[in-house]
């Protein structure tokens, strides 16, 4: 077995392992996380056994896409992935309920969850924000350390690129964005001063788009969503963290991680 890192041409690879596993990402999205960081796999033989990727902030990393084909199912394989990547610095994950118990092993403990909101938004739109350009990621790139804790330019740069699938609006105070999913879009980051603005961004941002999907930790805004057409699905995640006692920034403002695999 060898473990390499990936490059853009292994992509059809993952997406078969993506297949195997039954998880919803895209061609686009292993093509945005290779942009912003490394990702390793490990290959045999018979092709990709299995994945692990890195987006790298100077505060903390975060892993993601840590997955193993089911042919190759307790062999260490995770292990040895996540082992090629622990050592760079503290490091913060999203984690399935399947994945969870070897993150615990590695020495990650649990800080946070998401939960999964779907749904057509019934609602109307307030209409408190105007949509980003390339001008603002300076500003967002602030707004969004301050809050989510990570300086990321290079991230704002990405999603406020004109020619890219990504839509951002903004408020004074406040950012949405969302990217597509498989199924229609899904929202993140949400970064408001408080909740009802978040709700307020959520509006102008879910009316009329069709299905939309929001994970969040906050009460306020769930109950909000389920009250505006959605519903809790399966796909909410744990937020754990090693080498540190929390995700840095000021998460009482950051109301939907800008993905579960960004952070």
């Amino acid at each position: 077995m060898e473990i390499r890192r990936l490059v853009v041409d292994d992509i059809p690879e993952c997406m078969k392992l993506i297949t195997d596993r039954g998880w919803s990402w895209t061609p686009e999205q292993w093509q945005v996380m290779l942009a912003l960081g490394p990702g390793y796999g490990a290959f045999d033989a018979s092709g990709l056994l299995g994945t692990a990727l890195t987006t790298p902030y100077p505060e903390m990393q975060a892993i993601s896409g840590v997955l193993v084909a089911s042919r190759a199912g307790r062999q260490g394989i995770g292990t040895k992935l996540m082992s090629n990547i622990l050592d760079i610095s503290p490091s913060a994950l999203y984690a399935t309920t399947m994945g969870q118990p070897l993150y615990e092993r590695l020495g990650f403990h649990p800080v946070g969850q998401t939960v999964a909101y779907f749904g057509t938004f019934d609602g109307q739109a307030p209409g408190v924000t105007r949509k980003a350009t390339p001008a603002d990621a300076a500003a967002l790139a602030d707004l969004d350390r301050e809050a989510g804790g990570y300086t990321r330019p290079a991230f704002w740069d990405l999603v406020l690129d004109p020619s890219g699938p990504h839509e951002v609006l903004m408020s004074d105070d406040g950012v949405v964005a969302t990217r597509p999913n498989p199924t229609g879009v899904t929202i993140g980051p949400l970064i408001a001063p408080s909740a009802t603005a978040a709700c307020a961004l959520v509006a102008d941002m879910a009316a009329g788009r069709g299905e939309v999907r929001v994970d969040t930790d906050d009460a306020d805004v769930a109950a909000y969503l389920t009250g505006h057409g959605f519903e809790e699905r399966p796909g909410g995640c744990v937020l754990m963290v090693a080498g540190a006692a929390n995700v840095p920034g000021d998460r009482s403002r950051y109301f939907a991680p800008a993905s579960h695999a960004l952070g």
